[in-house]
């Protein structure tokens, strides 16, 4: 018989991951969120499901239990799933935050469910009507939660990697790094472009192949990709370039500075006078090793 499961927090995450579950086979309970519209149109969006308002006791009656909430909210349904009148004993529960580990679940362990974490390395700007194939799956707790979790991410088509609570964190904080951050750094390279005179229509088309490139040069040459004036030691460039950044608003200076210390200290070991030079120019203490 195919597993139920019942959503807690159906946002973004939950409606992408029940949808696309529902679709491998499994069996949608009640998808549980803070307002009826919203747990009506989470319904609608995943194709299966019973709305509900709040944690009750019908929750103990699914598989398993998928809480998605925003990371703040987690604890704070365990506890409140844990007080309800029901055994969890043979129940298993799972939160897919990223940064936090199994611990967060502790009351719910204590009364008898297999608790544990699975954490797609994906971003979720928006619900997905289809879950691509071969993302990342980081996946933590008891052996019984590790073995649903791994179970949901190759039903997802996922690729399930066990990791530590240190270790989930350090992926989520590394992931927004990679993430987020590029995000960032795209608008902020696309509102610099505008600045500099370029039409705002152009401004991303402009930016497109360089980031595109660069991603595909990677993925086929590791760091060894790494070019530009930091790369061929060229100082004079770089101290053309924090000139121009001084008369910008703060982001942008401070921005190049931290990413400009971290390339050196990375890719620029060798102790020649370009290095030197551009140390010193970055502001960067100590030797190079």
């Amino acid at each position: 018989m195919a597993a139920t499961i019942a959503v807690v927090g159906a946002g973004r995450v939950g409606q992408t991951l029940a949808r696309s579950l529902r679709r491998r086979g499994y069996r949608t309970g009640l998808v549980v969120t803070t307002r009826e519209s919203t747990a009506r149109a989470a319904v609608l969006f995943i194709g299966a499901g019973t709305s509900a308002v709040g944690v009750g006791p019908a929750l103990a009656q699914a598989d398993l239990v998928l809480i998605t909430t925003p990371d703040r909210e987690v604890a704070k349904v365990a506890r409140e799933l844990a007080r309800l009148p029901t055994s969890w004993r043979g129940r298993v529960v799972l939160h897919t935050s990223g940064a936090l580990s199994s611990r967060e679940l502790a009351p719910l362990r204590a009364h008898g469910a297999a608790v544990g974490s699975c954490h797609p390395i994906y971003p979720f700007p928006r619900p997905l009507r289809r879950f691509p194939r071969g993302v990342v799956f980081d996946v933590e707790g008891g052996r019984r939660a590790v073995k649903v979790a791994t179970a949901l991410a190759r039903a997802l088509g996922g690729i399930p990697v066990q990791l530590s609570a240190r270790g989930k964190t350090l992926c989520h904080t590394v992931g927004t790094l990679a993430a987020g951050h590029l995000l960032m750094l795209v608008d902020l390279g696309t509102r610099g472009l505008v600045r500099a005179g370029v039409p705002r229509r152009l401004a991303w088309p402009a930016l497109q192949p360089l980031v595109r490139e660069t991603l595909r040069g990677y993925k086929r040459w590791g760091a060894a990709a790494w070019t530009g004036p930091l790369q061929r030691g060229d100082v004079g460039t770089v101290r053309r370039h924090l000139a121009v950044l001084r008369a910008l608003p703060y982001p942008y200076l401070e921005v190049y500075l931290a990413l400009a210390r971290a390339s050196v200290a990375l890719y620029r070991r060798r102790p020649d006078k370009p290095t030197r030079e551009l140390r010193r120019l970055l502001g960067m203490r100590g030797r190079v090793r």
